[in-house]
């Protein structure tokens, strides 16, 4: 019954009513200061403080309030943001930081050296659930902090107004990228100096936006700040971001002007705007920097049993995945995906019915396909979003292991409750998983999902909840290596490891579409994180022409458009 309620959503979203062109008479090449644009996601967020969370769209949330230290160029080089400059000593383990003077904090205040230590302190704290706070480990003094041994970072030093410096414990050659993420972003006064919950419905940092209001699982509204450290951005005066809003709802929202940009397709929808003249040449991929996969948790029976999560790995035909969505997919085997530096295009994981038989007979549950006899006796839960792509794939997996004595049943959540429920440990067998850059260094896609620190009980990020010291050794050494060859090097052994236990199975990469109308102007991809809209501007009066023009139009949305186009 499930598999067939996203099917007809699949219908409804593509057919139900002809597409509409782009909104506007001319494309909106010129800055234009003010005007609200209009967001929407597919799924809703947990949080706002970026301390804590570290998925897509909160990423993209959080790009709006918080200024990092340090950011990406467009091409993905560490370039300043709120820090100015910097030195390192001869050893590599000693970075003196020199702060941009004149930034003015969300609450105020202007920006010193010792906010710096505070957020971070703050974000490493052992009572803040950081995620990744395991990307922060070779700062001197971190494991006293961690354990409570110390209530200061002794690596971190403030050493004027706005000068600091950070000491590691050993040469790491991954800090620059890891202070580009929002985790450890400059929070204002008002956030203190202790993690608490509510910090998210009044985030603060240095970015380009205010936080007006978050109404969770419904909207969030920033406005601009006005005292933002560059001059002139941003250019809107405010951004309403939707939450929770199904595919098909936003295509109408999109088409009828509710919406100003569309990133949530289904596979549908997505094939018409690409195949239709009016929209030719008008959206944007993003470069693949995912890896979607799912977990068997090693911990739990069945997956305790290394033959049988090999057996499921085997199982998987990558190829039949990505042909569910041609052109937004493609088959993937290996953890780094295309675009992150030290990507292999050669096979990894791979597809051998054969040899999954003979694992699930070594696991002591031979399987016969000739009479369906056999097979593990129980059936096994795999959890994932409802009606997301990777439900339509479970619904694949579990077509495909039931040929080797495998069954599986879909059990679909929302995403807040699938992200609850699959980081808890002895919670989830196995479910969809997958990991989007944070910083282009192969680092990201190995020491957050996989290694023993990243497993807690709560709020895990390593779902399979897998430990194996040879592989947090290999990634130890890696962060060591200044020389990237000789890195990439101990990450093959690495990853080899990953093949040889499969904790995970590497499905497929995907790239996003981005699609907006004439009238916004501005967007670029940026190369760490989806969704960057903090320098787009918006013709506000040629979108009410445009939108009165379409009104006009009989029919020009169809009944469902005119059932799904207010905003909530």
């Amino acid at each position: 019954m499930k598999r067939a309620l996203l099917c007809a959503s699949l219908v409804l979203a593509g057919c139900t009513s002809e597409l509409r062109g782009p909104l506007g008479e001319r494309d909106a090449t010129t800055p234009v200061r003010g005007g609200t644009l209009r967001m929407a996601s597919f799924t809703d967020v947990r949080s706002l403080d970026a301390a804590v969370a570290f998925d897509e769209v909160s990423h993209a949330l959080e790009g709006l309030v918080y200024a990092t230290l340090v950011t990406l160029s467009p091409a993905g080089e560490i370039e300043p943001e709120l820090v100015e400059r910097w030195t390192v000593d001869e050893a590599r383990t000693r970075y003196v930081f020199t702060l941009r003077t004149g930034v003015m904090m969300q609450d105020g205040h202007p920006l010193g050296a010792d906010d710096v230590k505070r957020s971070i302190e703050r974000a490493l704290s052992p009572d803040t659930p950081c995620p990744v706070a395991s990307f922060y480990e070779r700062i001197a003094g971190f494991g006293e902090y961690t354990s409570r041994k110390r209530d200061t970072l002794s690596g971190l030093e403030v050493l004027g107004d706005h000068q600091f410096a950070i000491t590691l414990t050993e040469p790491d050659a991954t800090l620059l990228a890891v202070l580009s993420l929002p985790i450890v972003a400059p929070v204002c006064q008002t956030a203190g100096r202790a993690f608490d919950r509510d910090f998210s419905l009044h985030a603060c940092g240095a970015g380009p936006f205010r936080l007006e209001r978050w109404e969770p699982g419904r909207q969030v509204v920033f406005r601009r700040f006005e005292s933002y450290f560059r001059p002139g951005l941003p250019y809107l005066d405010r951004i309403e971001w939707a939450l929770a809003v199904p595919q098909f709802t936003q295509r109408f929202r999109f088409e009828a002007g509710e919406q100003d940009f569309l990133h949530d397709f289904t596979h549908a929808d997505l094939s018409r705007y690409l195949s239709s003249p009016a929209w030719e040449r008008r959206g944007v991929w993003d470069p693949a920097k995912a890896v979607h996969s799912f977990f068997m948790n090693t911990t739990m029976p069945p997956f305790d049993d290394v033959r049988l999560r090999r057996a499921v790995s085997f199982a998987i035909d990558r190829e039949q995945i990505a042909r569910l969505r041609p052109g937004e997919t493609s088959p993937m085997s290996r953890l780094i995906p295309p675009a992150v530096p030290g990507h292999d295009p050669t096979p990894g994981q791979r597809f051998d019915l054969e040899r999954a038989r003979e694992e699930m007979k070594q696991a002591g549950y031979p399987f016969d396909p000739a009479t369906g006899r056999g097979g593990y006796p129980e059936e096994i839960a795999f959890s994932c979003v409802g009606d997301s792509f990777e439900q339509q794939a479970a619904e694949v997996y579990q077509q495909q292991l039931a040929r080797i004595g495998i069954r599986i049943r879909v059990k679909t959540r929302a995403w807040s409750a699938y992200l609850a429920e699959t980081s808890r440990r002895g919670t989830s067998q196995m479910g969809s998983d997958g990991w989007a850059m944070d910083f282009p260094d192969p680092s990201d896609f190995f020491e957050p999902i996989l290694s023993t620190r990243a497993i807690s009980e709560e709020d895990s990020q390593n779902r399979a909840f897998w430990s194996n010291r040879e592989f947090d050794a290999l990634l130890g050494d890696a962060r060591r290596e200044p020389d990237f060859g000789a890195r990439m090097r101990l990450y093959r052994r690495a990853e080899q490891l990953v093949f040889d236990e499969a904790p995970w199975v590497i499905v497929y990469t995907k790239r996003w579409f981005n699609l907006h109308h004439r009238y916004v102007g501005g967007f670029t991809v940026n190369p760490s994180r989806t969704q960057d809209v903090g320098r787009v501007w918006l013709d506000a009066a040629m979108r009410a022409r445009a939108r009165d023009r379409r009104a006009a139009l009989p029919f020009s949305r169809g009944a469902l458009g005119q059932r799904f186009a207010r905003w909530p």
